[in-house]
């Protein structure tokens, strides 16, 4: 009995072990401006119509600096309370067909009601600067009477 007792513990402990997961990743998160954003790291938004989807939003930046260990960015949406609606993670993907080389752009669209609650949280690890995100809101870069910056 003792031996099976044992036996189920050291089982239970293998299971705990492989399947718990200790790498949460803490990460600093901070929120940049537009002069910020662009002085210091060269990240850019920029904004057209889209049709039904509304109007489509872009950071475009070159991997370089803190931005050379670029790991992902999400979508961020708030409502009007603010509190968190939804995240979603973005691909890196050109905006367009001309787009210079060498150069990472993220997108999302949204109904222009909608995107003075939208922000991008931009996330490198392992950079200069450490594991760090950096929120960019939407509305502190787009005029929201107007927020076309492509005609």
């Amino acid at each position: 009995m003792r031996q099976r007792f044992s036996s189920t513990l050291a089982i239970l402990a293998v299971l705990i072990a492989t399947t718990s997961n200790t790498a949460h990743a803490a990460i600093s998160v901070g929120t940049l401006t537009q002069e910020q954003a662009r002085e210091k790291y060269g990240i850019t938004m920029h904004a057209r119509n889209n049709g039904d989807a509304g109007i489509k939003v872009w950071l475009e930046f070159k991997q370089e600096g803190w931005l050379e260990k670029f790991t992902y960015a999400e979508l961020r949406m708030k409502d009007s309370q603010g509190r968190h609606l939804l995240s979603a993670k973005l691909q890196p993907n050109a905006v367009h067909h001309r787009q210079a080389p060498g150069v990472t752009t993220v997108y999302f669209s949204a109904t222009p009601e909608q995107l003075k609650h939208c922000s991008f949280l931009v996330v490198c690890y392992g950079s200069n600067e450490g594991d760090v995100g950096y929120y960019l809101n939407v509305m502190d870069f787009l005029d929201m009477e107007d927020p076309v910056t492509e005609k």
